[in-house]
């Protein structure tokens, strides 16, 4: 059980967090029920939202990556093999049509950042 101290609760009162409340990471175990007798030096516990965060973070590195090694090497590619590349920096329709359309499973966005990493590979 997590509680929520804050955002205009009164401070002798502790509310039950719930789902989807915006947080990335949340208090440690020991800490849940916010009656420990001791400070609780554990760290924060993470979150799927947390981990997603980071994949996104980890594939918009990727996309730079593959632009700037493109770029590097695009005098000596072939037009073929540069567009090959090059198709990789949009983000394929099985994956995203629009801000509310996604893939409602993660198995098309890890096979494309598969296909951009041999990419970047490939482009060493």
């Amino acid at each position: 059980m997590r509680t929520n101290p804050g955002y205009s609760t009164p401070a002798r009162d502790r509310l039950l967090w719930g789902n989807g409340d915006g947080r990335f990471i949340c208090p440690p175990l020991a800490a849940a029920d916010s009656r420990s007798a001791t400070p609780v030096l554990e760290g924060p516990v993470d979150s799927i939202r947390w981990e997603h965060l980071r994949d996104g973070i980890e594939d918009y590195e990727y996309l730079c990556i593959l632009r700037k090694r493109l770029a590097q090497r695009q005098p000596t590619l072939p037009a073929e093999a540069y567009q090959k590349y090059a198709r990789l920096l949009v983000v394929p329709e099985n994956i995203t049509r629009s801000l509310t359309e996604f893939a409602p499973d993660g198995a098309p966005i890890e096979e494309q950042r598969h296909r951009v990493a041999r990419a970047i590979e490939d482009l060493r």
